[in-house]
């Protein structure tokens, strides 16, 4: 497996974009996820040939509103580059303590294509098993 993209959560996009060395015009995609009522916004780190995934809440019942306003910015969860999720979510879940928080498909074409994803939480850890059906 290989590393997908890094999950973190914030506040506020520009105050974020900032902190990590940004500009705006580094965003390759904005999305509204409407399963998570976050937005979205992905960047390509060529040089590490992965991605980061910046999530804002959009409201008090997204999937993210309590972690931003705890941490207001944060790493939220480790995504791995995987074929196989029902394989994956038998490993994980077969294991004392971990569970599945979520699986959904979502269509980002930043990404190259549908992005069927799973999150699993494990002893504290947000894990985000990814499945990228390329165009």
């Amino acid at each position: 497996m290989k590393i997908h993209h890094l999950g973190i959560v914030v506040s506020d996009i520009e105050e974020a974009l900032v902190s990590l060395g940004l500009q705006r015009s580094d965003i390759a995609e904005e999305i509204y996820d409407e399963n998570q009522k976050n937005k979205l916004y992905f960047i390509h780190v060529p040089d590490n040939n992965m991605w980061l995934e910046l999530v804002e809440p959009v409201d008090k019942d997204s999937t993210t509103a309590k972690f931003a306003k705890k941490f207001t910015i944060g790493l939220h969860h480790l995504a791995m580059e995987n074929d196989d999720l029902t394989e994956v979510e038998n490993k994980y879940t077969s294991r004392v303590g971990n569970f599945v928080l979520g699986k959904y498909q979502i269509k980002v074409d930043s990404f190259g294509g549908t992005i069927n994803t799973l999150f699993v939480a494990v002893k504290g850890m947000i894990l985000e098993f990814v499945k990228v059906e390329k165009k």
